[in-house]
């Protein structure tokens, strides 16, 4: 490890100030505390750290600072908490084209001229999962169509709309429902496990921050698969049997 005096050097000879690399804050819980959905931030200002607040305090009363949009695996790995109301938090659901598809480069085209690529990443956003579910289902169905006209009809026109039979919509929305229900029976706990578990009281530190956050996990998962349950729910009562997809995408 390098000395202090040659760490000052270096960083001067980087032309970088001390408070952009340093800062000794001497405030942490209870005195300071961290929410996503808040505009005070600790800035370099010159050699000095300045905590510039968004909001009159009272004396005693925590202070309350930003830590950046991140998501709350971010802030585990970085500051050690889980934010309950933190509007970045996310999950990723990762869809791809088959690459086994005969039209699978005609696929990949469509994609790409709407904004896709043939391994797509959707985040779900906590709160609004339903708007991530209606934004995959174009790319689902685009991975549906097997008859070589539609295609050839998809391609010369504009936008990301596919010919869709009600039979196709439930098989997409049937892939969706599956995938999302293996996805949370990976968990070694349930939801209701979870919460029970929390409001038990008894977790240790870690085991608790673990928790919270594979539970926030799970819920944006829970409201993605109500969503995609509601949409079969708005479907047409004869289209109970899915479509066959011998090419359909792939979801992880």
């Amino acid at each position: 490890m390098l000395p202090i005096d040659s760490v000052i050097r270096l960083i001067q000879e980087q032309k970088v100030s001390l408070a952009r690399r340093f800062a000794l804050v001497p405030l942490g819980p209870p005195l300071l505390t961290y929410r996503s959905n808040c505009k005070a931030m600790l800035t370099a200002d010159g050699d000095s750290v300045r905590l510039v607040v968004d909001r009159p305090y009272k004396a005693g009363e925590p202070i309350i600072i930003w830590c950046g949009p991140q998501t709350n695996s971010r802030l585990v790995l970085n500051y050690g908490f889980v934010d309950e109301d933190n509007p970045f938090d996310r999950v990723a659901i990762e869809a791809s084209l088959n690459t086994e598809d005969p039209q699978y480069q005609e696929k990949r085209m469509v994609a790409q001229r709407n904004g896709k690529l043939a391994i797509q990443n959707f985040n779900v956003y906590v709160g609004k999962e339903k708007q991530t579910v209606a934004e995959m289902l174009p790319y689902l169905r685009l991975g549906y169509i097997s008859n070589p006209d539609e295609m050839q009809s998809i391609l010369s026109s504009e936008g990301d709309t596919c010919p869709v039979s009600p039979c196709t919509e439930r098989a997409v929305l049937d892939q969706l429902v599956g995938y999302l229900e293996s996805r949370l029976a990976g968990y070694p706990t349930t939801l209701d496990e979870d919460e029970a578990m929390l409001a038990d009281g008894n977790l240790e530190p870690k085991k608790e921050v673990a928790t919270r956050l594979v539970r926030l996990e799970k819920k944006m998962l829970h409201a993605c698969l109500q969503a995609t349950n509601e949409f079969i729910n708005d479907l047409p009562d004869h289209t109970v049997s899915p479509c066959p997809a011998p090419y359909a995408p792939e979801l992880k």
